[in-house]
């Protein structure tokens, strides 16, 4: 099992190795099944799809990884993918990388998740854009560590933590870590189920304070 000391922040220079990890993440999930219908362009095209998001997550968020996965994770006042910060980030180069159709189908589901995303989330939080593990890694509690360091960076100021899942299976996952369903609704043009999740913030303990030396009573000069 992967040990939280083994998480670390990417680099530019390994982002094409955790788009590989994340391709082979998402290879069999319902997105990235309805971005890329054939098995075949999804093997070849899906590492450019999440390069494109590891930037975006490097230039305006945190982007950790760990052996056999990665989470993409926003901050506070970074939460929404704008045209603008889309265009800086990289994302707005998708249509180049994987074909106009394929980042057509990705950004009609994304955009559809967005007004549940607001409804549920609209004060300052964390989003998880991306939380991916390969097959070979899956049940080693890696999910579980990477997004404990996601925690580490909302607990200490009380915020939540949103995210979005196409995937039913994730469903008992997320909430075994913390998160609650706030909203599931069918994207029409996909047919896919989205699911909403908050984790509520965290009160963060107080440090405990040192025992207390008994006082001495001043008994005066000898």
């Amino acid at each position: 099992m992967a040990s939280r000391s083994e998480v670390k922040r990417v680099s530019h220079e390994s982002v094409a190795e955790a788009a590989e990890v994340l391709a082979r993440a998402f290879q069999d999930d319902p997105l990235q099944k309805y971005v890329f219908p054939d098995e075949e362009e999804r093997l070849r095209r899906s590492a450019a799809h999440f390069g494109a998001a590891l930037q975006y997550g490097l230039q305006f968020g945190t982007v950790n990884e760990a052996p056999g996965g990665a989470v993409i994770a926003l901050p506070p006042g970074e939460t929404d993918v704008t045209a603008s910060r889309a265009e800086l980030g990289g994302l707005a180069k998708l249509p180049d990388l994987i074909g106009p159709e394929a980042a057509a189908r990705y950004f009609g589901v994304t955009q559809a998740a967005e007004p549940m995303h607001h409804r549920h989330a609209p004060g300052p939080h964390w989003y998880v854009m991306v939380l991916g593990v390969s097959p070979e890694a899956q049940g080693s509690g890696l999910g579980r560590d990477l997004l404990h360091s996601v925690f580490a960076e909302a607990d200490p100021g009380r915020l939540p933590v949103y995210l979005e899942t196409t995937r039913a299976a994730n469903v008992a996952f997320y909430g075994h870590m913390g998160f609650e369903v706030v909203e599931q609704f069918r994207e029409p043009a996909s047919g896919l189920d989205v699911w909403g999740f908050l984790r509520p913030p965290r009160e963060v303990a107080a440090p405990t304070p040192p025992p207390r030396r008994p006082r001495r009573r001043y008994q005066g000069k000898r």
